[in-house]
């Protein structure tokens, strides 16, 4: 399948009108199996130390990513990590992976592609294609591929800029109206509420925006009167 660099940058911007991580990646990986031919597809993502499929477009690709985490290799493993393009047509036999390798051709998988999702700042992880055939992606375009991914990079930051702020003005909102029962009950200002809040978390080891939405949301006053729990 061709296709000309515009039409590629036209369908990657479609991307940025999938609000969210979980339906940008959604997107993503569907997009990626169809425009690359490939039978399955998944998103690697690192989170801190550790490594984590979303999206894949079947268990399978699933499966075989999660083998990856478990032995620590695999492409994804390597691309997400090393920052690289990496490409096998005979994983079975691929002495990069000797256990790897055999394990997903029992899965029916012959041939592996990984690409790095990365900025200048921060690895975010890696796109994985999976085919049924040998020499699934001996053909495809690079430069598309580092396009798509390129793309991909800014959608995941995007999105996950956005869930960010999204998760802190939750927090904040809960935090404020945990304020206000406490300056209604106890007759304080919202500075000494807050106070109230932060020595709770410090005495409890439990964060500020917890503490705060179990007191907004469900009336849970407990870590605010110090109750063993």
């Amino acid at each position: 399948m061709e296709f000309e660099m515009r039409d590629l940058t036209s369908l990657v911007m479609e991307l940025a009108d999938f609000p969210g991580l979980d339906k940008s990646v959604a997107r993503i990986t569907e997009t990626a199996r169809w425009l690359f031919e490939a039978d399955d597809a998944g998103i690697t993502l690192i989170r801190g130390k550790r490594l984590e499929t979303v999206g894949p477009t079947q268990l399978v690709a699933l499966r075989a990513d999660e083998l990856q985490y478990e032995w620590r290799e695999g492409p994804c493993v390597d691309a997400a990590t090393e920052q690289k393009l990496v490409i096998s047509d005979d994983p079975a036999g691929d002495s990069r992976w000797p256990r790897w390798g055999p394990a997903i051709s029992e899965l029916g998988i012959r041939s592996v592609l990984a690409a790095d999702l990365t900025t200048e700042n921060r690895r975010f992880g890696a796109l994985n294609l999976y085919g049924h055939r040998h020499e699934q992606f001996a053909h495809l375009d690079h430069d598309e591929l580092r396009l798509f991914a390129h793309h991909v990079t800014a959608s995941l930051a995007a999105a996950k800029a956005i869930e960010s702020l999204e998760t802190a003005l939750v927090q904040r909102t809960a935090i404020g109206r945990a304020e206000g029962i406490l300056m209604e009950r106890f007759s304080i200002d919202a500075v000494a509420a807050f106070a109230v809040l932060k020595r709770a978390s410090q005495q409890s080891n439990v964060k500020i925006g917890e503490i705060a939405r179990l007191l907004a949301d469900e009336g849970d006053d407990s870590y605010i009167r110090g109750d063993d729990r």
